[in-house]
C-alpha cells in the first residue's frame, strides 16, 4: 500500500471519528435534556442540536469520501473547518 493511501485512509478516518463524537455529543445532550431529571442552567434549543447533528452527520460523509478515495483531503478537512466554525457559530448565537 502506497504512502499516500495510508495517509488518505488515517486522515480519513480521523475525519469520521471527529465528527462522530459531535454528533454523539449532540445526541446526548438532547438525551439528557429531554428524558432525564438533570436541570441546566442553560440548554441549547432542539433546532440548534439538530443542526449540529446534520452537520456532524455531513462531515462523517465527508470523511467517507476521503477513505474511498472521491475527495481531496485538503477539501475535505477546509469543508471541515467550515463546518465547525459554522456549528460553534450557532451555538454561540444562542447563549
Amino acid at each position: 500500500m502506497q504512502l499516500q493511501r495510508k495517509v488518505q485512509l488515517i486522515l480519513g478516518f480521523v475525519q469520521m471519528l471527529l465528527s462522530e463524537v459531535w454528533v454523539f455529543r449532540m445526541v446526548w445532550l438532547y438525551y439528557q435534556y429531554h428524558y432525564t431529571d438533570l436541570l441546566f442552567a442553560f440548554r441549547y434549543p432542539d433546532w440548534v442540536l439538530f443542526l449540529n447533528i446534520g452537520l456532524g452527520l455531513l462531515n462523517t460523509y465527508l470523511g467517507y469520501r476521503v477513505v474511498a478515495g472521491r475527495l481531496a483531503i485538503l477539501r475535505s478537512y477546509v469543508l471541515m473547518l467550515c463546518l465547525i466554525v459554522l456549528g460553534s457559530l450557532l451555538n454561540l448565537s444562542v447563549s
